[in-house]
């Protein structure tokens, strides 16, 4: 099942909101799966939308037409992580979970969930660390445009056997962090001509992507207004890193990097390293471009100050 990007999918906070599942989520901020990890009575009570209404197909599953639920399904859900450039991830799962055919509705009496169409124990759910997102990716030509996928049909029979291998083993599922393009940073030749805070958050940064299984491009060099490349599958990110030695209030722009903000907006990030040379305080803050501005998935947003600069030149007094 498709659903809508959250860290926690307990509710919607200002730190915890929605985002990359179509118009409705992006305008209204919320959604029937926010509430997926909610726990009520050992149970959580999922959803996931099937568009236009229509049913679940149970008898893929092994039920019969007549049969308005299926026990014992393994329902995995991903998304899109939108703030790493769109690729579509392994988020969560239930196992032994019972799912309906049609959208069940609970007791009004219960505040925070109203509609479900997956019941879970709560010990046979897991929910995918936010930092371990890009472990699992679903293939493009896989779900296709349907939020459902029986991923039994997939023609690479593989992909769901390296997908079992995966949610029996979430935490020891073997991944290698890719090479880095041009061998990494030259930190002897660079040290004397650059900030060690610079570089640290350089360092910083090209490691967190890293880990999200992305490849890094040095281009700090080039003057492009952008500092690393990330590449993974057919995307890139282009990202600008603001080291800061202390806490992150404010960072400035060159007139180049602010250009490219916008021009290149839906590919650009905006990383932010505070305490960058003290890695027990260090943090990274990555923003992303949407219709809120720049937003980072803690709820912070950059307010834009545009600062007038001008230019003086001397000029010789002409005698007469």
């Amino acid at each position: 099942m498709r659903i809508a990007w959250m860290k926690n999918y307990q509710g919607v906070t200002d730190y915890d909101i929605p985002s990359g599942a179509g118009s409705y989520v992006e305008e209204n901020q919320d959604g029937g799966e926010v509430y997926n990890f909610y726990p009520i009575a050992s149970k959580y009570y999922g959803y996931g939308r099937v568009q236009h209404n229509k049913s679940i197909h149970l008898e893929k599953l092994g039920a019969s037409k007549d049969d308005q639920f299926i026990d014992g399904v393994t329902i995995i859900f991903f998304a899109r992580n939108k703030p790493l450039g769109g690729g579509q991830y392994i988020v969560a799962w239930y196992k032994n979970a019972r799912l309906y055919r049609e959208v069940q509705q609970l007791n009004k009496s219960i505040k925070y969930r109203r509609y479900f169409n997956s019941i879970s124990e709560i010990g046979e759910a897991y929910l995918v660390p936010e930092d371990d997102r890009t472990v699992f990716k679903v293939p493009d030509d896989g779900p296709g445009q349907s939020n459902l996928w029986y991923v039994e049909n997939y023609h690479k029979k593989k992909y769901l056997e390296d997908v079992k291998e995966y949610i029996n083993n979430p935490q020891n599922y073997i991944h290698r962090l890719p090479k880095r393009k041009g061998g990494g940073l030259p930190w002897q030749k660079d040290a004397e001509l650059k900030k060690k805070v610079e570089l640290a958050a350089m360092e910083a940064v090209a490691k967190y992507f890293e880990l999200r299984m992305f490849t890094i491009d040095y281009k700090h060099e080039e003057n492009l207004g952008w500092d690393l490349e990330a590449h993974l599958d057919n995307k890139t990110l282009l990202l600008e890193v603001k080291g800061l030695s202390g806490p992150f209030n404010t960072i400035e722009f060159t007139a180049n990097e602010y250009q490219n903000s916008k021009t290149n907006k839906k590919h650009y990030r905006i990383c932010v390293v505070e305490y960058a040379l003290n890695p027990s305080n260090q943090k990274i803050y990555i923003y992303y471009f949407d219709k809120r501005g720049w937003v980072c998935e803690d709820g912070s947003t950059l307010k834009t100050v545009e600062v007038i600069s001008a230019r003086f030149e001397k000029t010789l007094k002409k005698h007469t």
